[in-house]
């Protein structure tokens, strides 16, 4: 389930150029169920020696300005944010809160929301078009000398399709609680040239994920899998969250 959520406010919103854990802590911090919240925030939902959170999140959608000197970036009122999650709860909750509440803060911006929409993904095909709402991100972590270094993959990679496909499946028997038997998946750049790498900053560590628009083939239950938890590793840091187009 995804929801569409429209923001606006009285004066331009401020914030830092990276910006996506002001996002993330404004989906924590307006899940109402204050276990759950905790919970989510804690630990997530376990695989293994792993957990996932099970939601992402776009960028911010809208007209902007960046002040490189300031490292700000002011965005002209309003914005939209999309949020995404296969789990009921967690869109109950964050839902719940964003219709009963009358402001909220991005940051230190005084927000309140105009209009909230849902979307629940039917899909009944095994090939359709995405557009990348905030970057994905696929990495590997090897050990070099002793020191773990992180190597990060990009589109048209042999690893990049591997490690998105092996993560839909762990993602998939976290969910539901079993292996899947069907494991096509396949994603092509509609527009090589046009993939762009973005480099983010996220709570002081570097992060780098690719945007663009891409084809999805395989199974129709990973590609909505996809679109509700998001393609690649860090979707609750904001990454991965993708649109059919």
């Amino acid at each position: 389930m995804r929801l569409g959520i429209s923001l606006s406010a009285e004066n331009p919103l401020n914030l830092p150029i990276h910006y996506n854990h002001i996002l993330q802590g404004f989906i924590y911090d307006n899940l109402a169920d204050e276990i759950f919240r905790s919970f989510l925030h804690n630990e997530g939902f376990a695989y293994e020696k792993r957990n996932f959170k099970l939601f992402t999140f776009s960028k911010l959608l809208g007209s902007f300005a960046i002040d490189k000197e300031q490292g700000r970036i002011i965005f002209q009122s309003p914005v939209k944010l999309f949020v995404s999650s296969p789990v009921d709860k967690f869109i109950n909750e964050f839902g719940r809160t964003l219709i009963e509440k009358e402001t909220f803060y991005l940051g230190k911006n005084k927000v309140k929301v105009d209009r909230i929409n849902t979307n629940e993904l039917a899909l009944d095909k095994n090939e359709v078009k995405i557009r990348t709402l905030s970057p994905i991100v696929v990495y590997s972590t090897v050990t070099i000398y002793d020191k773990k270094q992180t190597i990060y993959h990009k589109p048209g990679e042999e690893g990049f399709e591997i490690l998105l496909k092996e993560n839909l499946e762990k993602k998939y028997t976290t969910i539901f609680g079993k292996k899947l038997e069907e494991k096509d998946f396949e994603i092509k750049a509609i527009y090589p040239e046009r993939i762009k790498m973005a480099i983010i900053k996220y709570k002081g560590t570097v992060i780098k994920g690719y945007s663009g628009d891409f084809i999805l083939k395989g199974n129709p239950e990973l590609i909505k899998l996809a679109y509700d938890t998001g393609l690649g590793s860090k979707n609750s840091q904001g990454f991965g969250c993708i649109e059919v187009i």
